[in-house]
């Protein structure tokens, strides 16, 4: 159970940054790739991974990516070992996520995230390792001068796994940035609403839970600092709340930091 819960904040934690970002594409062949950890908690329980993204502009208005290349070093609850049972192994490989977006319009962008499930068995918590889908439609502009906004409406899809799907949950979410140019500096602040369309289904027995209705909120604050053309340094602060958007039930309450060195090129 105390491996179920992980899983749940760490799933929860992370389904805001479902694509690359919520910004214009940008030019052709050029590209980006970030590496850094990213370490969340709540109560007892914490994690810790180590990821790396890429994406590249194959041509003008096409963006491809790989996400959440990376390992995970623990997820575990603090008091795991207590009565003398032995803590679960939780370290392991995480898959990439394979991902596009197209710029179709000046302010409209198409986004589809394919979640490859070849992560190690016990980074995911078990057998459970979903080939998921998330498809997103994306508008971005920039307010005034420097201040811009991306915004993404999206839904995910998991197929069936290890007898279990999980249930259709719409994603809504969006980041102000805003560009000083003279010090190379832009802050930024974001939040997510996702909410379970539909209820998780265990093959042959039906619904497991009712679990449509449920929803989770995120927020994040978070800055770049750009050291010079070829590099920067990122880093955001991010607190969940609401239900846990999973099938193992219970609230998500997990807080994070994230940091990344950017490379572009």
């Amino acid at each position: 159970m105390l491996k179920k819960i992980a899983l749940v904040a760490a799933m929860a934690a992370s389904a805001s940054f479902a694509t690359y970002n919520f910004f214009p594409v940008g030019d052709a062949n050029k590209g980006e790739a970030t590496i850094g950890p990213s370490y969340y908690w709540h109560d007892d329980w914490s994690m810790m991974q180590i990821n790396a993204n890429v994406k590249y502009n194959v041509i003008q208005n096409l963006e491809l990516s790989l996400q959440g290349l990376g390992y995970q070093l623990w997820n575990e609850d603090e008091h795991c070992d207590d009565n003398g049972a032995k803590c679960p192994d939780s370290d392991g490989l995480l898959a990439m996520t394979i991902g596009a977006r197209y710029q179709f319009m000046p302010m409209l962008i198409a986004a589809l995230d394919i979640k490859v499930p070849l992560s190690s068995e016990d980074a995911v918590g078990g057998k459970y390792d979903p080939l998921g889908f998330y498809g997103a439609i994306q508008y971005t502009q920039e307010l005034v001068s420097n201040l811009y906004i991306g915004s993404e409406l999206g839904l995910t899809f998991d197929l069936e796994d290890e007898d279990l799907s999980h249930g259709l949950v719409l994603t809504l979410q969006a980041e102000l940035d805003y560009s000083i140019a003279s010090i190379g500096l832009t802050p930024w602040i974001g939040f997510a609403f996702n909410y379970k369309l539909t209820d998780d289904e265990y093959s042959g027995v039906g619904k497991w839970e009712d679990h449509s209705g449920d929803n989770g909120f995120t927020i994040w604050l978070g800055a770049q600092y750009d050291i010079n053309t070829m590099f920067g340094v990122k880093a955001n602060f991010v607190i969940n709340t609401g239900d846990s958007m999973s099938a193992f039930g219970g609230d998500n309450k997990a807080k994070g930091v994230n940091g990344a060195l950017v490379i572009r090129f």
